[in-house]
């Protein structure tokens, strides 16, 4: 591979901030000729996913223990996703009204990546046909919006504060 562009994740990682936009922007920046290689801890498999749907093809390499390189490059060749907006769009506190009684509530502010994932995941596994999922989280969790939308579920947000944000997430 020629025309590589570092970017080391770890850093961003180790400071508590998901490398998602910092990854995206640095993607944008590149020429059709440019691969970008992601230094990290570990294989970064649901960006992965989303960038596969964008027209990027992959390889990774472990090399030493702890290390990971992910080297991408853009291909063209994007999967076609289905429209975002297929029905009507309602606002967070409109949703918040429509559950009302509904809403199966989960706070995972406190818990290390991957856990807020996993568990909101497995949340909403669990809800009844005509409830919806109250999430409080510090962050928009970006890897988590392609999974909702492969479950067919829909989200709705409001920040409180920088470290304080509210889901709804919803069929």
């Amino acid at each position: 591979m020629k025309n590589i562009v570092d970017l080391d994740v770890r850093p961003i990682l180790e400071s508590g901030v998901d490398p998602f936009e910092k990854i995206m922007e640095t993607l944008k920046t590149l020429d059709e000729n440019q691969t970008l290689k992601i230094i990290n801890t570990f294989e970064p498999v649901p960006l992965l996913n989303i960038l596969k749907t964008k027209g990027y093809e992959y390889k990774t390499e472990r090399p030493e223990a702890g290390v990971v390189h992910t080297f991408l490059t853009k291909t063209g060749n994007s999967q076609s996703s289905q429209p975002e907006h297929q029905n009507k769009e309602y606002s967070f506190d409109e949703l918040e009204k429509k559950f009302e009684g509904k809403l199966k509530e989960v706070d995972v502010r406190d818990l290390e990546m991957p856990m807020p994932m996993v568990t909101i995941l497995e949340e909403i596994e669990k809800l009844q046909e005509g409830e919806a999922l109250y999430v409080h989280h510090k962050r928009l969790p970006q890897y988590l919006i392609p999974e909702l939308e492969n479950r067919d579920y829909k989200l709705a947000k409001k920040e409180i504060d920088s470290e304080n944000l509210k889901l709804i997430i919803y069929k």
